[in-house]
């Protein structure tokens, strides 16, 4: 038998995520050359994620909003964003393989593409690192997240990012709890 947090963490693996939304959001992925290992998930290469062809007509939709966390559809794909004050945005991306992915943005950044930066999440303790690579957007960006990660930001109660000089804090995890939650029953009424 599953846990709740195993079980709506294991739903937001399982959302797909349209190469449509990511592409809105961010622009196309791109790899680092070479294997790289993100939070505990290493890969060789990101091919760029090929929208289905459905999901390229269809429109982000905001399914719910629980603090600064959103939930977030298109087509038959998701993710969540947390907003902060200062304009930095951090998502996570759930795609149709099951793989998981990171963005992130802060206005202030003047990123290079193909740059790399170390990333570090802390979340009650429990500390995630790894290599995100600037989009030509600017936005940061992280192919292959561990389950474990995802387990921890859902369980989680309070959490901080580091990049740089610069501090992010996520205080209240229980709304990002809320908005995998929400997936998850969009998830489970939209395949009946």
């Amino acid at each position: 038998m599953l846990t709740k947090s195993r079980t709506a963490a294991s739903a937001l693996l399982a959302i797909g995520f349209a190469g449509a939304l990511a592409a809105s959001w961010a622009g196309p992925a791109s790899a680092a050359p070479g294997q790289v290992c993100y939070f505990g998930e290493c890969s060789t290469s990101a091919a760029p994620v090929t929208p289905a062809p459905s999901a390229q007509s269809s429109e982000a939709r905001a399914l719910a909003k629980h603090g600064s966390w959103k939930a977030v559809v298109i087509g038959q794909g998701a993710m969540i964003v947390d907003e902060f004050d200062n304009g930095a945005k951090f998502a996570v991306l759930a795609y149709p393989e099951g793989k998981i992915g990171l963005l992130l943005s802060h206005p202030d950044w003047r990123l290079k593409r193909g740059q790399q930066i170390e990333l570090t999440v802390r979340i009650d303790g429990e500390v995630f690192k790894g290599t995100a690579v600037p989009n030509e957007k600017g936005f940061l960006e992280v192919d292959g997240v561990s389950k474990a990660f995802v387990a921890a930001l859902y369980r989680g109660r309070k959490g901080q990012i580091e990049v740089g000089e610069y501090r992010l804090d996520m205080t209240n995890l229980a709304d990002a709890a809320a908005a995998i939650d929400d997936l998850a029953r969009y998830q489970q009424t939209s395949s009946r």
